[in-house]
């Protein structure tokens, strides 16, 4: 399988072209990121002994004749480079987050209309997605809960995308709202009746905790991704699935049948 990656010179980026090139089955022909135009992808990628040269114009994944492309940029571009992508026919993977549901609805129509596949994930860890499976069955039964999501201070968006679609497959099982007291001090947001909390710290990689309290009792769901490798079975596992499916599919757990 022939594939794109956006991106390529961030960090998320850097270790899918790792991934990517690990692979028996898939060849890395195209790494796109303005910010890295004409590196050598050896370069951000050490080990890797690819001699491609990153470009600037997305356009280069029509020319390499990619099938698929996985997008770990930032919104703002990914937005045109999911767009781009989808019009030419060419699967999509995508890990940016911070769109809006306008961008979710364009890119289901531009999927629907070429017939090919664009998977959005705000987390491709295995265990992550696991953990909010867990949350979402755990929500039928527990009166309350609250979730606190921690990461790197380079992060831009908070809360982040998976406590927000935790958020909502909790507060997707009616669970109660836990009200706030009077005159008490900040504790969040609240999303679909769930209060979120973000930290952003150095040293900080990946984390989250769905805390659910009941009568007498607690429960404490965690999640922490320690290395961004963590993220690259879960981005393989979604290129291998990506051409069964047709339109916009929302979470790893679809690829993953749960």
């Amino acid at each position: 399988m022939r594939i794109g990656v956006c991106g390529a010179g961030g960090r998320m980026g850097r270790e899918v072209c790792r991934a990517v090139v690990a692979e028996t089955d898939m060849e890395l022909v195209c790494a796109v990121d303005p910010a890295w135009e004409g590196k050598r992808v050896e370069e951000l990628a050490p080990g890797t002994g690819v001699g491609l040269k990153v470009s600037a114009d997305i356009g280069e994944l029509e020319r390499a004749g990619a099938e698929a492309m996985v997008d770990f940029s930032v919104a703002e571009a990914a937005r045109n480079n999911v767009v781009f992508a989808l019009s030419r026919g060419i699967h999509c993977v995508v890990g940016t987050t911070g769109f809006e549901a306008e961008d979710l609805d364009r890119f289901s129509s531009e999927a629907d209309r070429a017939g090919v596949g664009c998977l959005v994930a705000p987390n491709f860890a295995v265990g992550a997605v696991l953990m909010m499976d867990f949350a979402r069955r755990a929500a039928r039964h527990m009166e309350a809960c609250e979730i606190v999501e921690l990461h790197h201070p380079a992060k831009l968006d908070a809360p982040s995308g998976t406590a927000r679609m935790t958020a909502r497959l909790v507060g997707g099982e009616e669970i109660s709202s836990h009200k706030e007291p009077e005159g008490g001090g900040p504790r969040g947001i609240e999303l679909h009746g769930v209060r979120v909390h973000s930290v952003r710290l150095p040293g900080l990689v990946a984390h989250q905790e769905v805390i659910f309290g009941g009568r007498g009792q607690t429960l404490t769901i965690r999640h922490d991704s320690y290395d961004r490798t963590s993220f690259m079975p879960g981005v393989i596992l979604a290129l291998r699935r990506i051409r069964d499916f047709k339109g916009l599919v929302l979470g790893l757990d679809k690829v993953m049948d749960l």
